[in-house]
């Protein structure tokens, strides 16, 4: 199932209410309308175009609060990511411009964001779906100078960064990406997935810059994996949200920083080129260009994202940009990029996965079953003693009656209808019609014989199949089991299965 990539804009509220505030106008919530400023000191010149159109999903004006961005984009995708599909939400922009506001939220719950309000809606939802059974399990990083690092580690609260274990990449032959260091923690309710999200912004790299005065240096990707079954069935399936706040672009030359926030802006510039590069491959590749390498491994977050770029998910981005004329360069440029995802679409397919031990039980189930009717024909005797038994009880039921003498085709069919209980008497007039009655019943009899023989034959060749089926299951079910308690990954998730979490309020930077 093809899945368009949808890609929605926010506005900041502008700081002020001067002729500085970049002027624009909204189309039914859908085009943006920039009016370009002509003076020399923004760059244009002025025989330059005087306004430039976009197209989104929607826009969110700056009077749009929390709740509506998330009911607008966050609902659909979770609904998607519950049946079963992988999905992603990320936010990109220039630094400043609300991406973490927009996703994490501000300090007040009336003003939580994408994230927090993401988890409760999961439970909600997970509460009224009776006829599943869920788990939930999250995991949260940060891409940070261009090395991953786990945020949900609790030694990572005491030690500094550099003592922290970076998260290694490796893929299988199957060219599916495993974590190692990342730790994966079981939530059971909506409190414990919020300690979590506090813990790991707590512990994220934020730093403040002329920009704004809490910029978020790094990447950050909080992921929630659900496992869910059908009680009512065997279905089983696996699906993962990503929800990525992204650390916001900037001018060197405007923000004038220095040092270590210097070197953290050229990691973020470099990673943000390395998104737009893949972006650009796949419009490239989409419109008929003979593009087959896809540039995923240039940089660390477009490695983690690839299925969300070009895989199986359902991706949704929201773009924010400021409303003020002295950042017009960089909001035309996300303008721009963001135009460019939004021609995007990936191929989305349910993630249903076998269950072995169902697939176990019932095969046992019917296993025993045809033994049973097996035994039965076994025994031979008393199907057919059973059925003479019922043809004598027949023939002492058939009663002489007057009625117009039957031919023996009417008489055949009588018979049939007769014996499959669709008419509750049989009236025959003479003995050469009870004759014909008796052969027409007798051949009955076998033909159904011959079809009950060859069912049963067909049963035994299925037992023996299924014999198979079952052998090969087990040692399957075994073997994995084995690799799962043999797997570093794995020792990680059971060590945090159900995490108490206990940390300092972060005192002010």
């Amino acid at each position: 199932m093809k899945s368009q990539f949808e890609v929605y804009l926010r506005l900041k509220p502008s700081n002020n209410q001067s002729q500085n505030a970049m002027q624009y106008q909204l189309n039914h919530n859908k085009r943006l309308q920039v009016i370009l400023p002509r003076h020399v000191k923004f760059g244009l010149v002025n025989n330059s175009r005087d306004n430039l159109e976009f197209n989104f999903t929607h826009v969110f004006d700056q009077k749009s609060t929390q709740e509506q961005v998330f009911s607008t984009v966050t609902i659909p995708v979770i609904n998607s990511f519950l049946d079963g599909y992988n999905a992603t939400i990320f936010a990109y922009g220039q630094t400043g411009s609300g991406k973490t506001y927009t996703m994490s939220g501000a300090e007040t719950w009336q003003l939580r964001g994408v994230i927090p309000r993401a988890l409760s809606y999961i439970f909600d939802e997970i509460d009224k779906r009776t006829k599943f059974e869920y788990k939930i399990y999250i995991s949260f990083m940060e891409i940070y100078n261009e090395n991953a690092y786990d945020l949900l580690e609790k030694r990572h609260l005491e030690t500094p960064l550099e003592q922290w274990n970076k998260i290694a990449l490796y893929e299988d032959d199957q060219n599916n990406i495993h974590l190692k260091n990342l730790s994966i923690h079981q939530c059971n309710n909506e409190q414990e997935g919020i300690d979590l999200l506090m813990m790991g912004n707590f512990i994220r790299q934020v730093s403040s810059t002329p920009m704004n005065q809490s910029s978020s240096r790094s990447h950050c990707i909080f992921t929630v994996t659900l496992e869910g079954c059908d009680t009512t069935s065997e279905t089983c399936f696996v699906s993962k949200l990503h929800l990525v706040d992204l650390a916001g672009s900037e001018r060197i030359s405007k923000s004038q920083v220095e040092g270590n926030l210097l070197n953290e802006a050229k990691y973020i510039n470099l990673s943000l080129t390395y998104l737009e590069q893949v972006i650009i491959a796949l419009n490239e590749r989409m419109k008929g260009a003979n593009r087959q390498h896809i540039p995923y491994r240039n940089s660390l977050m477009t490695t983690l994202l690839k299925d969300s770029l070009g895989g199986n998910c359902k991706t949704v981005m929201i773009s924010t940009i400021s409303s003020e004329n002295d950042n017009i360069e960089e909001t035309l440029s996300t303008l721009r990029f963001s135009q460019r995802v939004g021609q995007l679409e990936n191929e989305i397919r349910r993630n249903e996965k076998i269950d072995l031990e169902a697939v176990v039980k019932r095969l046992e189930q019917e296993k025993l079953i045809l033994i049973r009717e097996l035994e039965q024909y076994q025994r031979g005797g008393n199907v057919v003693n059973s059925n003479n038994k019922k043809l004598q009880t027949q023939q002492q039921m058939l009663p002489m009656t007057n009625g117009i003498p039957l031919n023996q085709k009417e008489i055949t069919e009588k018979v049939e209808l007769y014996l499959n209980e669709r008419i509750p008497q049989l009236d025959i007039k003479s003995v050469e019609e009870a004759q014909i009655c008796f052969e027409a019943m007798k051949d009955l009899y076998n033909t159904r014989m011959k079809e009950y023989v060859t069912e049963l034959t067909f049963i035994s060749e299925k037992l023996q199949k299924y014999d198979e089926i079952l052998t090969r299951k087990k040692e399957q079910s075994s073997f994995l089991e084995q690799k799962e308690n043999s797997s570093p990954e794995v020792e990680v998730y059971r060590r945090n299965e159900s995490p108490q979490i206990n940390f300092k309020k972060k005192p002010n930077q």
